[in-house]
């Protein structure tokens, strides 16, 4: 690879008299010479994805045509104070999604994200939670459910609505659901939610390829066998947790900071250095445990906790054989063994990784090595654990702090459209082998676009969860988005910012991977075709064009217009709700 990416230097640098210019006293950066290069390459790359993509029958609807499906806009107004008869009411659901055969090691399923990873057997767990929520005001029930997996796409979050809808149904429940926002934690070491294992990959191609035969039907990429029970347990947990609904005290805290980096200087304050960026120096994101305790007025009933923060989970070898929820978890794992039910909301992480290796508390660092001293097996889960334990830990000491949220819930959703380029996320889509929601678009590059969804969450007064569809910059919504003195195109970012509109004095929060899983999310002027990150990170790129620019996260994205698209929707809702 790296010979084939020479001689493609070699052969767009004939062609190209400009390489790498810093910039400097404000300048614009400039990156014509590898703008050159890459979009040379690029548009071979995108004529071949064009040609393929061209291969498939699709039946997808006209923009215009489109007609939305189990999909919920929130409460009918918003409320400023609580309503005479406030009073919360939670209700905790749990499942399991694993299958009997991996348990017992008679099939082999692949992990999330890794294509040719595959598990044979099972180490933890791998499932769904689910949190219902009301604030008693007559304006509905507002549901949470986190699914462990790397994501689960729009079209099978309606799919999980409908069956849970139907189940209460079938019940005999009336239901009052106003929201059902659907989180993936993110894990890489569990079974494939979405569909990206090789084989699989390449025998759905070919079916799908000649699906436009009578006897042949498009099919999905993700296991059917798995798939079945990924929609049976998270419309279970949903069940559970609407009929179980009760009433008590909603409280709120925050944990010590997170987010310290002596590497890049970031949050020098924080007391422990567990989250960092890996795509920007700067601060900008959410470097604290934020948590949400429900304390039910029966003694007898177990609290919950649902706690969001953005990392991602991948502290387990990809090699693994057994599978593994990852950290989250392990801090579910310790919560549950003080008697607290909870649930892991993954945040804004698509460059926040964490650093399992920085755990010192010496307790849990002894409690880990006695349960690897008992069973060898869990040397391999280790840092799993120690991260996992030490969260649940520094969140039971946080719970000092809690205050209590007034019994106020306001939630609008709403639908979005997220433009199409070609790439690996528009061949997925398009080819029917991922599970989201495509239209047909002429105003898109690639002439379709994803319907995907944005949400805005009050919980009291004082403190906002925005619903975002893929891996979001946090930087986009807290600030700090690079500007043209850094970026790849050379240009700003010119949209405000959503904490901003929204405030100061309020917390905001990002539930990330929510209600779809449409890729990374990045800024519109520091975007730059997947291909630059190859070209860049080699010897000859960065003595040509100087210390490479990470792009990465480029490789499964919509395109250059998911930020702005996803953002400027956020903000319409930041501005009128606010």
């Amino acid at each position: 690879m790296k010979k084939i990416i020479a001689v493609i230097l070699a052969v767009t640098l004939a062609f190209s008299g400009t390489v790498f210019a810093a910039a400097s006293d404000g300048e614009a950066m400039d990156n014509s010479g590898i703008m050159f290069c890459t979009n040379a390459i690029n548009g071979i790359l995108n004529a071949v994805f064009k040609g393929f993509g061209a291969l498939f029958p699709k039946d997808f609807a006209d923009i215009e045509d489109y007609e939305t499906e189990n999909f919920y806009e929130g409460t009918e107004n918003f409320i400023d104070a609580p309503a005479e008869n406030a009073k919360w009411y939670l209700g905790f659901g749990k499942a399991s999604m694993v299958p009997e055969n991996l348990k017992d090691g008679s099939k082999e399923y692949y992990t999330g994200g890794y294509f040719t990873q595959k598990i044979n057997g099972v180490y933890d767990d791998q499932g769904a939670n689910a949190v219902a929520l009301t604030d008693n005001s007559g304006r509905g029930t507002v549901v949470m459910v986190a699914v462990d997996g790397i994501g689960v796409c729009n079209a099978d979050v309606r799919t999980i609505r409908a069956e849970a809808e139907k189940k209460l149904a079938d019940m005999g429940v009336e239901s009052d659901i106003v929201a059902i926002n659907i989180n993936s934690t993110h894990c890489h070491t569990v079974i494939d939610t979405q569909g990206f294992g090789l084989e699989p990959l390449i025998k759905t191609v070919f079916q799908n390829l000649f699906s436009f035969l009578p006897f042949i039907e498009k099919t999905r990429s993700i296991d059917p066998e798995f798939y079945e029970l990924m929609i049976d347990g998270a419309s279970d947990a949903i069940v559970e947790a609407y009929t179980s609904m009760e009433p008590g005290t909603l409280y709120y805290f925050e944990t010590e900071g997170i987010g310290r980096s002596e590497r890049n200087n970031n949050y020098m304050d924080d007391k422990y250095g567990y989250i960092f960026n890996k795509r920007y120096d700067m601060e900008g994101y959410q470097h604290v445990i934020a948590c949400f305790k429900f304390v039910p007025d029966n003694k007898e009933s177990a609290p919950t906790v649902f706690a969001n923060v953005g990392g991602h989970p991948t502290t387990i070898n990809r090699e693994t054989k057994l599978l593994s929820a990852d950290y989250p978890n392990y801090t579910e794992y310790k919560m549950n063994a003080e008697g607290i039910n909870f649930m892991f909301i993954q945040g804004a992480q698509s460059p926040i990784s964490v650093n399992a290796g920085g755990v010192e508390t010496e307790e849990i660092l002894d409690e880990v090595a006695k349960e690897i001293e008992a069973d060898p097996v869990t040397e391999d889960y280790e840092q799993a654990k120690k991260l996992g334990y030490e969260f649940a830990r520094i969140i039971l000491e946080a719970e000092e702090n809690a205050k209590p949220v007034e019994p106020v819930l306001n939630v609008k959703m709403k639908e979005i459209v997220v433009p199409l380029e070609y790439g690996l996320m528009e061949l997925g889509a398009v080819s029917g082998l991922l599970g989201q929601t495509v239209v047909r678009d002429k105003s898109a590059q690639a002439g379709y676009s994803l319907i995907t969804e944005v949400g805005y969450l009050e919980f009291g007064t004082d403190i906002v969860m925005l619903t975002v569809p893929g891996e979001l910059i946090p930087q986009l919504v807290y600030g700090n988005v690079v500007d043209k003195t850094q970026s790849y195109t050379g240009t700003d970012w010119n949209y405000e910012y959503t904490a901003d509109i929204i405030g100061e004095g309020k917390t905001v929060l990002v539930m990330g991977l929510c209600n779809d899983a449409i890729g990374y999310i990045v800024p519109d002027n520091d975007y730059a075709p997947f291909i630059a990150d190859s070209l860049w990170n080699t010897d000859m790129g960065e003595k040509l064009w100087g210390e490479p620019q990470r792009h990465y996260e480029e490789m499964l994205s919509a395109g250059s217009e998911a930020g702005s698209s996803v953002m400027s929707e956020l903000n319409a809702l930041a501005k009128e709700y606010n």
